[in-house]
């Protein structure tokens, strides 16, 4: 055996292994961060999907067009034909 060995892998290995570590550290960041977009823009197509499936039932509910439905208009027009 030699009587000059330090007894460690020396300042370049832990550079190295602080290096290696940092960039996981940044990775993961960057990992979550892309993640987290990704299900705020699934929400926001499901939230989407469900207001085209509800938009598509609407006219079939009330065919005046308005929104509103059909049943408020007829009343009116209903009360007004009897008072004449």
């Amino acid at each position: 055996m030699d009587s000059n060995f330090t007894g460690g892998p020396g300042f370049l290995a832990f550079v190295a292994t602080f290096a290696l570590v940092g960039a996981t550290i940044l990775l993961m960041r960057s990992l979550s961060k892309h993640l987290r977009k990704m299900r705020v823009q699934q929400a926001r197509a499901e939230a989407e999907a469900r207001v085209d499936d509800a938009a598509a039932e609407t006219p079939e509910a009330g065919a005046s067009g308005d929104g509103e439905g059909g049943e408020g208009s007829g009343d009116e027009v209903a009360g007004e034909a009897g008072d004449r």
